[in-house]
């Protein structure tokens, strides 16, 4: 699972751990992870691994694991802001790869171009690694292609940004992951769901993200955005949630 906390989650630590036990979720992805004492009463309250890393600025990123956590690096110089958190996880025997992304927000064609090299950089880091079964996940800030974004639900001063490139939507860090080979979990099996994953209370976009490895994506069972109502008092973003087997 992927789960943005909003700014670490401070105030709202019983709320988020409501969400995290109602997954039931096996690894979890943090983004904006901010405060470290957060992530370890989160992990300690659900019996699990975990690990926290800082990002390049203000916003922080942990990984939380049933599994025992075989190594972790963090990688958060440019191109890759705000950062990835690379995590190896024990999974009956068998070494499966987690990389926790968060790049950076705002829709303009800068950080889109920016995002656009985090890709690539990543991309170039797990060529070197050769990590074998891996998932590339968390809140990339970035759009699909044929996503849809509903610009006039979006806060007024999200608007006036966004209207200084007349609301058009540049999509070039997500396309450059799917050309690597990875597939858009959610999209695989929702062709024409929205899958919008913030704002709580007023969907307008889908920034969230399980990519799956050509290894993985035949193993993908359920790919799905958990959206309880309840979910709304923990976090301006939806988790997104995907099950992995081999079968059954």
């Amino acid at each position: 699972m992927t789960y943005n906390i909003q700014f670490g989650g401070k105030g709202r630590e019983e709320a988020i751990l409501s969400v995290l036990r109602a997954s039931n979720a096996d690894i979890i992805s943090l983004t904006e992870a901010d405060d470290p004492q957060v992530v370890a009463a989160l992990a300690e309250a659900l019996d699990m691994h975990h690990r926290w890393a800082q990002g390049s600025g203000d916003r922080h990123i942990a990984t939380l694991s049933r599994y025992e956590i075989q190594s972790s690096n963090i990688y958060n110089t440019p191109p890759l802001t705000q950062a990835v958190l690379e995590t190896t996880h024990n999974v009956d025997g068998e070494p499966l790869t987690v990389y926790n992304l968060h790049f950076l927000p705002y829709l303009l064609l800068p950080y889109e171009v920016r995002r656009w090299q985090a890709v690539g950089k990543l991309l170039r880091l797990i060529r070197e690694k050769r990590p074998g079964p891996h998932l590339i996940l968390g809140d990339i800030n970035a759009i699909g292609p044929g996503d849809r974004v509903l610009h006039r639900r979006n806060p007024a001063q999200m608007q006036r940004v966004m209207a200084l490139q007349l609301f058009i939507v540049f999509r070039l860090a997500i396309p450059r992951l799917l050309k690597a080979g990875y597939v858009d979990c959610f999209r695989h099996l929702h062709a024409s769901d929205n899958g919008f994953t913030w704002m709580t209370g007023n969907r307008t976009t889908r920034y969230d993200y399980i990519l799956a490895c050509p290894k993985m994506i035949g193993k993908l069972q359920t790919c799905r955005v958990l959206d309880e109502p309840d979910m709304e008092m923990a976090s301006d973003h939806y988790p997104l949630y995907a099950v992995f087997g081999d079968g059954g």
